[in-house]
């Protein structure tokens, strides 16, 4: 992926009957149609999932906080949300286990993640069952009433993530269709840069975003440069961390 001027959104908003509008678009509404179809395959196969996933949990861990990821909190699979987004933060392990827990996770005998529990003073509000299959990775959450509102996907290749989709379906299937997805680049097994794209169906909108990312000698974050695209051209702003 190469810091280039893609397509401009800006135009395609005053042109939508041309070409270029439906062939952009049409590529978000196949995730989300995709995704749709995985969420009406398990509506009927929650209470058999729910009952394998429990017998294959070998361990668990406990997190307070989280809750600003917008998804999975401590284990959300983004690497730079909390980066690009103000006031996100992926909440901390507890040590000894506490009721005023915030989130939940099981894992299986391969250290896989493969079940999330989200808590709060009301008690449970959503539980999310993770499949895997060689290198991908398939999220199905189910909040309290037993709707399935959100699917996610993560593509991983050599244990690097190389896409990280997610739909929010709403609480009943159709009603509404957002979608979030990052796609990495990766130079000399590295990370190079992200591309992110935000899309709502419902006004036709989608914001992107690219960074150029630096990584230390421990693969940890400590550079970004890129931003958001706005008349047809990229931010570069900076952006430095501890």
């Amino acid at each position: 992926m190469i810091l280039m001027e893609p397509v401009n959104f800006d135009d395609l908003f005053k042109k939508k009957n041309e070409n270029v509008y439906s062939i952009e678009f049409k590529r978000y509404e196949d995730i989300i149609a995709n995704h749709k179809e995985l969420a009406h395959f398990y509506r009927k196969e929650i209470a058999s999932l729910e009952n394998t996933i429990s017998k294959d949990i070998d361990s668990v861990i406990y997190t307070k906080g989280g809750e600003t990821m917008f998804h999975r909190g401590y284990y959300c699979p983004s690497l730079v949300f909390t980066y690009v987004v103000g006031g996100t933060k992926r909440g901390k392990i507890l040590k000894r286990f506490s009721k005023k827990y915030s989130f939940k996770y099981g894992f299986n005998k391969l250290g896989k993640l493969i079940y999330v529990q989200h808590n709060n003073e009301f008690g449970t509000q959503f539980q999310e069952f993770l499949i895997h299959d060689s290198d991908i990775e398939i999220g199905i959450t189910v909040q309290r009433n037993g709707s399935i509102s959100d699917i996610s996907r993560c593509e991983y290749k050599d244990g690097k993530l190389l896409r990280y989709e997610r739909s929010q379906l709403g609480m009943q299937l159709g009603t509404s269709k957002e979608l979030y997805m990052e796609e990495y680049n990766y130079v000399d097994n590295q990370l190079n840069d992200v591309e992110i794209f935000h899309y709502i169906h419902s006004i036709n909108l989608c914001n992107r975003e690219i960074y150029k990312v630096g990584q230390n000698s421990d693969a940890e974050i400590v550079y970004l440069k890129g931003g958001c695209l706005y008349n047809g051209k990229w931010d570069e702003d900076e952006y430095f961390f501890d």
